[in-house]
Parts: C-alpha cells; structure tokens; sequence
C-alpha cells in the first residue's frame, strides 16, 4: 500500500473537496498524511488523519490582521494582491517548512491543487510523483474556455473562439509578472526556470482531477488527456457535528431560502449581510437561514427580521436539501452542493472563479446570476421571487442533479490514483486517443 501526502491550498473551497478523496483511498489500505497551515488541523485530525502544520500561521480568517490593505480592495484586485503577497509572497515558507516532512515521511506520492504552488516545487525537490486537484478548468488557456475571471459564456462559434484565444495571449502577458517570481522561487531552491511558470504550475503531467462534469462544465475537445472530470467531492460536516434542534424543525413554513457567502467573503464582503437583511425585512413569507462565518455581534444591532435566522455555521449537507431555494457567492463547493442535492440557486459572484462559476449557474440553467457590486435590497428581492416561481430552473436542475449524481468524485479519483501508483505512467482519458 502507497503513502499519499495531501497539501491543498489550506482554504475551505480548496482543501475540502480532498477529504472524501483521502477517505476512499484510506478505505483501500493506503496511508494518508496532510500538511497545512494550523488552521485546517483540527478539520484533518478530526477526520481520523495525520496533520503536520507548514507555514507562518496566515490563512483567510486571520488575513485582514496581517495584511490590513486586503480590506482596501475589492474583486479581482484583492484577488491579484492574495495571490502576490500571500500564495507567491509566503510560498518560500511553506517550502521551506514542508521539505523535512516530505523527506522524513517519503511519500509515494503528493496530491495538490492548481493553487498549490509551493506543492510542484517540493514534488521536484524530493523526485516524488504528484497528482492535480482542480475545482473546474477556468485556470487551463484554451480558445474553447473563456479567459479566467471574466464570467464570460462560453464560445458559441470560431469567431468567439479567435477572440478568447487573443485574450487568453493578454492573460498570459499579465501573469508574466508571476512567472518571474515563481522562477526566482525555482532558482533559489535549485530548481531551473519553466516557461507559463504560473498557469502551469501545478498542472500535472501525470493525473490532474477536477471535481465536475460536462453538462455543467463547458465541452472542450482539446483537453488535455490527463485530465479528468470525476464527479463532486463534497465535504462540508465534521464529525463532531450534532445538529442543533432548531435545524432538525426546520423550515417550519415555505418557500425556504438558505443564504451563504461562503468563509472568505464573509471575511471580506461584510456589507452583504446588512443588505440580505433588509431585502428580507419586506419578505415576511418567507423563512430564511443566513450563516456568516464569524461571531456576528455586530449583525445583532442591524434589526434582524423574525423570518430570517443568523447562525454562524452550518454544513452545506444538512442546510442545502431542506430549503427551496440557495443565495451563494458562486462558489465552487456550494455550487456543487446545490446541484447534487437539485436546488435552484441566485449566484451573487464577488471575484475570482466565483464569476466563471455563477456564469456556469446561468448557462446551464440551474440558478440565476446577479451582479454583487449593483446589488440593492429589492434587486436581490426580484431576483428571490422571481427564482422561486420559475418552474425551468427547478427542472434544468433535476435534470442536471441526476446526472451528477452519477458520478462518484472520491471513488473514481480513488481509482484513477491507484492506476498511477500501480504504472507509475501518465493516466489518460479513454477519449484522448492516447
């Protein structure tokens, strides 16, 4: 049996999906061992694993501390600062901290994802073989996927096609910027230079995993043949978990509305809550739960309406399935989450992949998707009701619900990982022809 390293970028949407995957692969006799900032510790240790902490102690919920100028900035900005000063600017640490981990414990391989930069660097270092985790395929240049970022649909002819290709060139040029530094990184770890050292930095030549499908991801027909769209690999209830009694009554009337924006942005976009309160303020019909990541003392002087319930957390899994309808900030987890338990969604995208997600909610007809930074209490009002009376998005998300359903995400990872340990050869899709 195999002793498999996870190092997931240490942030809810990211480092969660690879639970159910570490699970499956301990189920077969397989050693799993995690390393993370201290944050997610109590997440891995609870789930019956080996934690080992790397890093300098900074992850989202602390972020604002460490770096206050983060709170100056807004969308793809404090995205583009995160990725300088935290993922690029702290890298060197998490190396430095993971190499006598990796080295001590000689893992047969190292499991990451696409965010996980300092992760291909210690892979090269120690000679030790490493597979790709990606929540979908916004991050990979292709004339058949819009540029990252932009929300924008998906190409409709090879006009649109030219057009995304041209842009993906500018993107490239953009990210140069980090391509110099991740370089300087390999040199002074001893490592050579790599040419698109950024967009394909952790893209692995061997095994590469995303945890969607087609049907809601776009088609691309020249993907890459390591690439695999496994299915869903949800993980959102620690074992600990006891539902509070309110939960197990819930809803006590309908329509019902969960309302979430996610662990980071409720870093971030505080505001938010304010503005969902007043929009259900002048819906008393209907009943809402609203979790905003933190203590919330300050939500308790904005005068919460009896119809909407404040908590501070709630899985995903025992939420999700009671409710008729789910607000969300597209991100990748809960957007998943609404599909595997076939619940129509308003997608309120912030930054980042949240617009190419909540552009996905839109295009496949599971949800609408309203723009945050015009967001006003009664838009998000006619965007609520306007949602729970349109039969089509109920329907397009049965459909689609059954589809991914499926799909088994841990297992068939589970599978395809073991096919690498067992060749120790690139795993390609039947349909690359390869």
């Amino acid at each position: 049996m195999a002793k498999i390293l996870f190092a997931p970028v240490h942030v809810a949407g990211h480092f969660f999906p690879t639970i159910p995957v570490a699970h499956a692969l301990k189920k077969r006799g397989h050693e799993v061992i995690y390393i993370s900032e201290i944050n997610m510790k109590d997440y891995v240790e609870g789930e019956g694993f080996t934690h080992y902490r790397v890093g300098p102690g900074v992850w989202a919920g602390n972020l604002p501390e460490k770096f206050p100028q983060v709170l100056k900035l807004r969308g793809n900005p404090r995205i583009h600062f995160i990725l300088k000063e935290v993922y690029l600017g702290l890298a060197p640490y998490y190396i430095k901290d993971s190499l006598p981990i990796v080295k001590r414990e000689k893992p047969d391989l190292m499991l990451f994802d696409c965010f996980s930069y300092p992760g291909r660097l210690v892979a090269e270092i120690t000679n030790t073989p490493w597979v790709t985790t990606a929540m979908f395929l916004g991050l990979l240049p292709s004339r058949e996927m819009p540029p990252y970022s932009f929300g924008w649909p998906p190409p409709k002819n090879l006009l649109q096609e030219l057009i995304y290709g041209f842009f993906w060139q500018g993107l490239a040029v953009y990210v140069s910027r980090y391509d110099r530094i991740i370089n300087r990184m390999r040199k002074d770890f001893g490592l050579p230079p790599t040419p698109r050292a950024f967009l394909d930095s952790a893209v692995s030549p061997y095994l590469f995993l995303s945890f969607t499908s087609f049907g809601f991801e776009y088609y691309q027909k020249h993907l890459l043949p390591q690439i695999h769209l496994v299915g869903p690999s949800l993980w959102s209830r620690p074992r600990n978990y006891q539902p509070p009694d309110w939960l197990t009554k819930f809803p006590e009337k309908r329509p019902a509305i969960y309302i979430t924006i996610g662990t980071v942005e409720s870093v971030y976009e505080r505001g938010f809550f304010r503005l969902a309160i007043e929009a259900f303020r002048e819906m008393p019909d209907v009943q809402g739960v609203m979790t905003v990541c933190y203590p919330g003392k300050d939500i308790n002087g904005m005068g919460i309406p009896p119809n909407l319930r404040i908590e501070q957390y709630v899985p995903n899994s025992e939420i999700i399935p009671k409710v008729d309808l789910v607000v969300h900030h597209a991100g990748f987890n809960t957007t998943m989450d609404c599909l595997v338990h076939s619940k129509p969604a308003v997608a309120i995208p912030m930054e980042g992949d949240q617009h190419e997600n909540g552009r996905r909610v839109q295009v496949s007809g599971v949800g609408y998707r309203v723009p945050y930074r015009s967001l006003t209490p009664e838009k998000l009002r006619q965007a609520i009701r306007k949602a729970l009376k349109d039969e089509s998005l109920k329907a397009n998300v049965a459909k689609l619900s059954q589809q991914i359903n499926k799909l088994n995400g841990p297992e068939t990872s589970a599978d395809l990982i073991e096919k690498f340990l067992k060749t120790g050869k690139p795993v390609y899709r039947s349909d690359s022809g390869k």
